[in-house]
This record gives C-alpha cells, sequence and structure tokens, in this order.
C-alpha cells in the first residue's frame, strides 16, 4: 500500500488516525493512502507534506 506523508490542514486542527490511536502531528506523519485518508484531505481538513530532496553537494573546482 502506497504511503504518504499527512499533516492538519491548519494550525490548532487536530485530526484523528484512522485507528483512533491519537492525532496527526502537526510536523505531519507517513500514513497508508486509504479512503480515511482520501476524505481527510478532500474535506481539507489535512494535506500532503512533500519533503524536498536533500541539495546536492556543489563540486570543487580543481
Amino acid at each position: 500500500m502506497q504511503l504518504i506523508k499527512l499533516k492538519p490542514a491548519a494550525d490548532g486542527l487536530l485530526v484523528r488516525l484512522e485507528d483512533g490511536s491519537g492525532y496527526l502531528p502537526a510536523e505531519g506523519q507517513p500514513v497508508p493512502l486509504t479512503t480515511y485518508y482520501r476524505r481527510r484531505m478532500a474535506d481539507g481538513d489535512a494535506v500532503e507534506v512533500i519533503d524536498e530532496p536533500p541539495a546536492k553537494p556543489a563540486k570543487k573546482e580543481a
């Protein structure tokens, strides 16, 4: 199953985890892309976090 990283759409918004064990943390958490989380995104309660790839180190001139 595909995993995506979700976080609440607004500060202070509590978005319950699908299994009821707690809430999505403000910094986001990887979750399976299920119907439950698709609904949270469609309702505007959660947004996907796109992590930027690490920057490549600059090459040294010889």
